[in-house]
């Protein structure tokens, strides 16, 4: 009897450890997911800021031939991957809402670390082409 008690109890030992296992591979797959979305806007802010920086060099430079068309396509790529950030930040805001789901699912209800930890920057404007 004692023995079968056992059996029983280990079995159900096995079930929640197993349960929990599962329980944290969702959050971590989620998690990633914002980590993913953060990581990519991160890259791209780099790139805006990179271009940014060229186009105020092309500005002030007056002895490069093609000045102005320079700068047109300069402005031009900037509002590309302008665009391509603030589709990257929809998304990471979906995937934080898909966390925080996840997380309500699984009995979490407590929020406030996890918008510390993934903080998503807001959209950005495009620069005005001429």
């Amino acid at each position: 009897m004692i023995t079968s008690l056992n059996r029983k109890n280990e079995h159900h030992d096995n079930i929640c450890e197993e349960l929990l296992r599962e329980r944290a591979v969702v959050l971590s797959r989620a998690g990633m997911a914002v980590s993913d979305a953060i990581e990519l806007l991160t890259r791209l802010d780099r790139q805006i800021k990179e271009k940014t920086s060229f186009l105020k060099v092309l500005n002030r430079d007056e002895n490069i031939q093609n000045v102005e068309q320079n700068i047109q396509t300069i402005r031009e790529e900037i509002n590309l991957i302008i665009e391509q950030f603030n589709a990257a930040c929809r998304k990471a805001q979906l995937q934080y809402y898909y966390l925080i789901v996840t997380r309500e699912a699984l009995g979490l209800r407590r929020h406030d670390r996890v918008s510390e930890i993934y903080k998503i920057p807001a959209e950005k404007e495009k620069i005005r082409v001429i």
